[in-house]
């Protein structure tokens, strides 16, 4: 396939928001360097679902099946940036200084210089040497016979003889060594022609040996000694032993039978290698369309997975466009004003400058005192009508910029409730709050706005006011604004992919705040103190380099720009000066020419703003750009309208749904997590699901909440695919408890009628009693109209779980209910008591419930176990107790012996705590 070898000078800098979104950062980069466009934000949802992102091997495939042309190869670690390996550019593995691996984007070689995009800190030039030193170095056995041919190629005898040369070694002398390493058909002359190229550069950068010809006298030496396995037995003439360190391949201890397919020859062990080096994925281009030929019939390419195809489709997102839209939902007249009422006012300071100058000549011009006193009244009027015009254009410009932040947190606001499930879980929650935090400074985008296209024209007027003082400077002052203007748009980029690696630095930072304040009692209590001071601190370094980066640059920025505008100031200053101009005229001169440079730095000022502005709207824009969750696939055929879905939700409860899994398998992170489900629930069924933790329960019903979609088969509910508005309507149709539940920082009333519709002032005596919560509103000191605390924390952990029931128990029109460990942190009596009255209540719904107390499912009409992502299990719980080696059977034993043999051992002592109040009790 043809390549298109073109690609970027600059690496396209992308950074992580996470440690473990290196994978899809480095991608991004490569697919831009290349000119192929890639939503991050679709990469890194689906490396959380049907990719693996921390794999290099399927970073390779993404590659390839998004437009590269790409290949996984492994070299010796100073085969890496020789231009004979072609390895540039590259997906590199590096060893960071904790010692887990992390990958770079190594991009190009300079000279002695590396460029590299590392997603923790952006773009970097990096030594050869300090890049060489970072390399992570993979040991992998071959077959000696694979290595061989591939030493024996161009690919590995172009880079070995230019280190040979960068030694120094005679063309002669190289020619020679290649050609007797060549020589020999097994691996190992080629392997010691290189150990001791490899051993000589040490040496001579050690300052041991000269390069040259006595370079090449060691290098011969070592590779003679070394081309045959060391000898036990003493020879005539001492050998030179090559040290292992400088070894790119060495034996296997143990040779091991390969496996071959039947139809082969079995001709015995195979000797291995093991390889030491660099693994990278090096790109040589784009991938091209394969011409066309009329005779031949070209298979058409399988198409992209959804997953990978919303990474390419997703158009970027374009701020400029978006605000404009937001400020012209008013209409384009309040602006159009504006832009108009900027331009007078401008010229209105600009006119304020002669009347000054003619003040001055007031004294030759006027020689009566009432004269005087008209001249004083006009000036004054003049600045009375200037005041006036300027305050409706601060008014308009604070009301449009109230009105964008309010339409853009209203379309926020609105767009969160749509987004999927995968949406946040490919995101840091911090960073997300970030985002709505940076909410408040869009409303400075219109004064911003206002305050540059003033400068503007103040700018274009005062070049046209030296133009017109000094006519014969026209083409110098032209050149000056240009110049200026030219600065300020070519620098603009420079200054936006600073100030984004700062800003996602940020919102990266706010993690470790937002996780020191939730977990604050465990830190302590594990002491995990310095190890979190430790990440917060590699974090706290690269945000601290990426700020002085931004401020560092912009000040070198406007230092330049000032220094430009003051040269051209003097320049026109003396031009006047030496061509006679009059005097009364050199003042006004010298006043316009010296704001040129003023009105340049703060033009310079108002656009290094614009940087931080853009890439904050770019990141509130992104949330709102994604795709809603009923957007991703779609709709199933049968599928009501939202309408109908409301109208039902309003009437009485129904019977429940019919659920359908055919070989269903879900993935996450590119690991299989469920795999050959197969279950059928009619309505009305009750199921309980039980097994060890991590066993995949909660994934399982989590297709049903559609946190996880099918990598492969069928999920269907009434007989329809489950997604689109009938994944909307089956979710309004669902009660679900979990402890994961959010209880919020409200009355105990709001918390259980939130997310119901229903009227908050209404009777909750129902849920109350069916949740058993009268001993808690009696506890609570004012009753339902008490904050529950941040999360629930002004209530106990069983308490809580007894609110989220309550809550639950207010919906109408319930077809669903799904129970995952619904009544942790409460004692065994209530805990029956609790399900007898759900299940009760929901005794025409279709009910499962996830639990790890086996007893409390005997009494269901049937149970399935799950293990390691699979059903084992299925039946009901007296015929799966009967079954000899049932899985159901050891797990409700060993929850028996756990309660006689170990909770009821006379060995304990039993501590009673009830209403604050510690008693010990005998039994």
């Amino acid at each position: 396939m043809a390549v298109f070898p073109e690609k970027r000078f600059f690496v396209p800098e992308v950074i992580q928001t996470s440690q473990m979104d290196c994978g899809p950062a480095s991608l991004k980069a490569l697919l831009e360097g290349f000119g192929i466009a890639a939503s991050y934000g679709r990469l890194r949802e689906a490396c959380q679902t049907s990719v693996d992102g921390t794999s290099i091997d399927t970073l390779e495939e993404l590659m390839i099946q998004l437009g590269l042309e790409a290949e996984q190869i492994m070299l010796p670690a100073d085969h890496v940036l020789l231009s004979e390996s072609e390895a540039l550019p590259a997906i590199i593995v590096v060893r960071l200084p904790n010692g887990l691996t992390h990958f770079v984007v190594a991009w190009s070689c300079h000279a002695n210089w590396v460029q590299v995009m590392d997603p923790g800190a952006g773009r970097q030039w990096k030594t050869k040497q300090q890049f060489l030193r970072d390399l992570f170095l993979h040991r992998f056995p071959v077959p000696a016979e694979a290595w061989r041919d591939w030493a024996g190629s161009p690919g590995f005898l172009q880079p070995l003889q230019r280190r040979m040369r960068d030694l120094n070694l005679p063309e002669a002398t190289i020619t020679q060594l290649t050609d007797q390493a060549l020589e020999d058909p097994g691996w190992r002359s080629l392997a010691a022609l290189d150990a001791a190229t490899r051993m000589a550069a040490a040496i001579i950068r050690a300052g041991g040996l000269e390069s040259g010809e006595e370079a090449g006298r060691v290098i011969e030496r070592s590779f003679l000694d070394n081309r045959t396995p060391p000898s036990l037995d003493d020879g005539t003439e001492p050998v030179l032993p090559i040290p292992a360190l400088y070894w790119s391949v060495t034996p296997v201890v143990e040779s091991y039978q390969v496996e071959t397919a039947p139809e082969e020859v079995d001709d015995g062990p195979t000797e291995q290698l093991l390889l030491h080096g660099a693994v990278l994925v090096r790109v040589t281009g784009r991938r091209a369309e394969p011409s066309i030929d009329l005779d031949e019939t070209i298979p058409e390419p399988a198409p992209l997975p959804p997953e990978l195809a919303a990474i390419l489709e997703e158009p970027p997102v374009n701020p400029v466009r978006e605000v404009w839209r937001a400020l012209g939902q008013d209409g384009l007249l309040t602006p159009a004003v504006l832009a108009v009422a900027l331009f007078m006012a401008t010229l209105a300071v600009t006119i304020q400058a002669l009347l000054f100058q003619g003040a001055l000549r007031l004294s030759r011009s006027l020689n009566q005192s009432d004269q005087y006193l008209t001249g004083v009244a006009a000036l004054f009027i003049f600045l009375i009508v200037l005041l006036l015009l300027e305050w409706p254009i601060a008014a308009t410009t604070q009301r449009l910029g109230r009105r964008l932040e309010t339409r853009l947190r209203i379309a926020f606001l609105q767009k969160i409730p749509r987004l999927s499930d995968r949406y946040f879980h490919s995101r840091l929650t911090s960073d997300m709050t970030q985002r709505a935090y940076d909410l408040r400074q869009l409303r400075t985008l219109p004064s911003l706005g206002v305050d540059l296209l003033r400068l503007v024209f103040q700018l274009i007027l005062t070049t046209i006011g030296v133009i017109i003082l000094q006519p014969s400077s026209a083409l110098l002052a032209v050149l000056a604004t240009v110049t200026f203007v030219a600065l300020s748009w070519l620098t603009n980029p420079i200054l936006e992919e600073r100030d984004l690696r700062l800003r996602s630095h940020t919102g990266a930072l706010s993690r470790f705040y937002l996780d020191a304040l939730l977990g604050l009692i465990p830190l302590r209590l594990h002491g995990a103190e310095r190890a979190f001071r430790r990440e917060h601190e590699g974090l706290l370094v690269e945000w601290i380099r990426a700020g002085q980066d931004f401020s560092l640059l912009s000040i070198a920025l406007q230092g330049v720009n000032a220094l430009l505008y003051t040269g051209f100031v003097v320049w026109i200053t003396f031009s006047y000066i030496i061509q006679g101009g009059e005097v009364s005229g050199v003042l006004l001169l010298f006043y316009w020419a010296l704001s040129l440079p003023l009105l340049g730095q703060r033009i310079a000022e108002v656009g290094q703003q614009y940087p931080t502005l853009r890439n904050r709207v770019v990141r509130i824009l992104e949330p709102l750009g994604a795709p809603d969750e009923v957007e991703t696939e779609p709709a199933a055929p049968a599928a009501v309208s939202e309408e109908s879905t409301e109208s039902e939700d309003a009437g009485a409860p129904s019977a429940g749904v019919k659920i359908e899994l055919r070989d269903v398998a879900v993935q996450a992170g590119g690991h299989v997590i469920l795999q050959g489900i197969n279950l059928t629930l009619n309505s009305g069924d009750h199921l309980a699901i039980v097994g060890p933790s991590g066993a995949g329960k909660s994934s399982l019903v989590g297709l049903l909440l559609g946190w996880h979609k099918p990598a492969g088969g069928d999920c269907l509910v009434d007989g329809e695919p489950l997604r689109g508005p009938l994944l909307r309507q089956l979710r309004r149709q669902t009660a679900w408890v979990d402890p994961a539940v959010q209880l919020w920082n409200r009355s105990l009333l709001e918390n259980l009628t939130y997310g119901n519709g229903s009227d908050p002032n209404a009777s909750q005596s129902f849920a109350l009693e069916a949740a058993d919560l009268y001993d808690v509103v009696e506890r609570l000191e004012n009753g339902l109209q008490t904050p529950l605390g941040e999360g629930g924390g002004l209530v106990s952990g069983g308490e809580g779980q007894r609110v989220r029931l309550g809550r639950v128990m207010n919906r109408s029109g319930v077809r669903l209910v799904v129970l995952d460990e619904p009544f942790r942190g409460l004692d065994r009596e209530k805990r029956r008591d609790l399900l007898t009255r759900v299940r009760r209540h929901w005794r025409d719904a279709t009910l499962i419930c996830i639990t790890h107390d086996v007893g409390e499912t005997q009494d269901f009409e049937r149970v399935i176990v799950v293990e390691q992502g699979q059903i084992i299990e299925d039946g009901p719980p007296q015929a799966l107790l009967r079954r000899n080696g049932s899985r159901y059977q050891a797990l409700l034993k060993a929850e028996e012996a756990v309660q006689t043999g170990l909770w009821q051992s006379a060995a304990w002592r039993r501590l009673w705590l009830e209403e604050g109040r510690l008693t010990e009790r005998d039994h």
